[in-house]
């Protein structure tokens, strides 16, 4: 009798597919590892539950070899609590690959945007969408294409390419090693055929093969939140010359047209990023609905219900319900989901907050929302307007011309509730208002909101730590900036290396007054390795009102300058978002000429005034 001698992958022997048979021969490796370990320890199926953190029939199906109740990631995840650590590759086109379980996907669309300059391809962002065995198979889009020169080659593209799930897994993890290319169609995998594209080194985030659960994707339409997601983001930024090309405004409309989400700005973070998003395979959504009392011994009854994907089922689904109550949490509500897709809570109390978290035992987490307020009412009002009244302003001179608004008055007003009327004795309300009032004091803590009234050493100390705090940079922008106010803050730096700039203007300077800043500047800096450097508004009344103190990027705003500063009731407040502002400051720097320029462009003065000389 005559024997065909097996190949290394005995379900690849047997018939089945050679992706299938890879997946299978990993997953019978790693259960028969931790079969032989739970066997040295002499452990019972119940001892080893408790261990891994398993219900006990769910050891049993290991003990048994039941390979296609476990996934590889479970199976990993397992063997790390073991204190054990798994690697498998598997050769794909000459390319080492982690063999993944994607079961319940077929097909994946790889989005890509990219920056051609010539020929350097320069990656913006990629997504990896794999679709549910449901869905109709995508045919993906012909190249979109925008030209962002007049002559030079310089393109923004976008395509989205349609391949079996199996090869997007395979491009994927190509890109991870640092390979991303182009694919052409699904014969065309490999890095030597497909064009190149350029980016940095990635980190993958979480570890391969971990995933994360998210509901906050931007760059996915609503039907995918809730989906498990791998990031590879680069090491290094953009560089500074497609950054430059991105951020012009038609070519950033055109990126966000094409992705949905603005990635040059917002969502910056994702600039240069891969991500692979495989959403629920199991089911579409989660339907609330709130019923009458069950019975009497309890508050509310809710019922949940799975809507399943086409020819999928269940049963291992595990719900947990928590309900918050005056800011605490109450014990999780389980239900487990055999063939109904139905699950039915009885709360003991009213409803405050709700979070969800849905698990499988072979996919992990699937869906979960952080707690959120349950919707009891809905508080409208109606206003009745009358009459519209046109209101004349008279001119003020030249510069203000005469002009006129309009005005439209509320005749009368109603209060509408829909559900449930809130009473002012209902301690949930207190307990939310009470939350919101300490929230924004924590945000006016957090942001200096500062008041100084008749406290002018107090307010002028408070900038100084501010000035002295810094690290890199300090700009300090007010009109009225003299020489003794260099003296009074230009000299709080701790730093002597510590770039210092000063925004003023013609207000308060003459040429014998900016002359006499010039030589304070040079006698007491002299130590120093860099002095700060002094501009000038030229205009009258100069550009820019407000005064503004930015140390490493963060921003204070001023009513009032810093010489009368604290003298009359006035605020300090640190700005919540300043890169828009630091931009617009920047914008005036760069046209404002230096203290010397301007001052070699004054006609030659008399003897500077005589005033205090001041000393370091």
């Amino acid at each position: 009798m005559e024997g065909t001698q097996g190949g290394d992958n005995v379900f690849e022997d047997v018939g089945f597919d050679p992706g299938e048979a890879a997946s299978l021969k990993v997953r019978a490796d790693l259960i028969l590892s931790l079969r032989k370990y739970i066997e040295a320890k002499g452990w019972t199926q119940s001892q080893a539950a408790a261990f891994f953190g398993e219900f006990q029939p769910r050891i049993s199906n290991l003990m048994r070899g039941e390979i296609g109740r476990f996934s590889v990631d479970k199976l990993i995840n397992m063997l790390t609590r073991a204190g054990m650590q798994a690697e498998f590759y598997v050769k794909l086109h000459d390319h080492k690959a982690t063999v993944m379980d994607f079961t319940g996907y077929r097909q994946a669309v790889i989005h890509i945007a990219w920056f051609r300059d010539d020929n350097v391809r320069h990656l913006l962002f990629g997504m990896v969408e794999l679709r549910p065995n449901e869905f109709v198979c995508s045919t993906g889009c012909s190249p979109k294409n925008f030209r962002v020169g007049n002559k030079d080659r310089k393109y923004l593209h976008y395509r989205r390419f349609a391949l079996p799930v199996e090869d997007a897994i395979k491009w994927y993890r190509c890109a991870a090693d640092g390979n991303p290319i182009l694919p052409r169609d699904p014969n065309h995998l490999t890095p030597g055929d497909c064009a190149e594209l350029q980016v940095s080194e990635f980190v993958p985030a979480p570890p391969w093969p971990h995933f994360v659960t998210s509901n906050e994707l931007v760059f996915a339409p609503d039907w995918m939140q809730d989906s498990r997601t791998h990031f590879l983001f680069p090491k290094n930024v953009l560089s500074r010359k497609v950054n430059e090309i991105i951020r012009i405004d038609k070519n950033r409309a055109k990126l966000e047209e094409w992705l949905n989400f603005d990635i040059v700005d917002a969502y910056r973070e994702y600039q240069g990023a891969i991500c692979l998003v495989a959403p629920n395979p199991l089911f579409r959504s989660t339907q609330r609905t709130h019923l009458e009392k069950a019975k009497e011994v309890t508050d509310e009854t809710v019922a949940y219900k799975l809507i399943a994907r086409q020819g999928q089922r269940l049963d291992g689904l595990r719900l947990e319900i928590v309900n918050e109550h005056l800011r605490e949490r109450m014990t999780p509500l389980v239900h487990e989901f055999d063939n109904d897709a139905i699950a039915v809570f009885d709360f003991p109390v009213k409803i405050d907050k709700e979070a969800l978290l849905i698990t499988h035992p072979e996919y992990g987490l699937l869906a979960w929302n952080k707690p959120l307020p349950v919707l009891r009412s809905i508080h409208m009002t109606m206003e009745l307007l009358g009459r519209r009244k046109v209101v004349q302003v008279p001119d003020g001179g030249r510069k203000w011309p005469r002009y006129e608004y309009e005005v439209n008055e509320v005749e009368d007003e109603r209060q509408i509730v829909v559900g449930d009327a809130l009473e002012d004795t209902d301690i949930v309300r207190r307990i939310a208002e009470a939350e919101k009032r300490r929230s924004r004091q924590k945000d006016a803590k957090d942001y200096d909101q500062q008041w100084f009234y008749c406290t002018p050493s107090e307010a002028a100390q408070y900038v100084r730590e501010k000035i002295g705090s810094a690290r890199n940079t300090v700009l300090i922008v007010d009109p009225y900036f003299a020489g003794r106010e260099l003296l009074a803050f230009g000299h709080a730096v701790s730093r002597p290396d510590i770039d210092s700039r000063i925004l003023t203007s013609t207000s308060v300077f003459d040429a014998n007054s900016g002359a006499q800043l010039l030589d304070i500047l040079d006698r007491t800096f002299e130590s120093y390795p860099t002095k700060p450097e002094v501009r000038i508004l030229t205009g009258d009344p100069p550009s820019i009102h407000d005064r503004f103190l930015i140390v490493d990027g963060a921003v204070w705003f001023s009513g009032n300058s810093l010489h009368t500063i604290g003298e009359r009731a006035g605020m300090i407040v640190k700005l919540l978002d300043p890169e828009p502002v630091i931009a617009r400051l920047d914008a005036f720097w760069r046209k404002a000429p230096t203290l010397s320029d301007w001052l070699s462009n004054q006609p030659t003065t008399v003897a500077p005034r005589k005033t205090g000389s001041g000393t370091v």
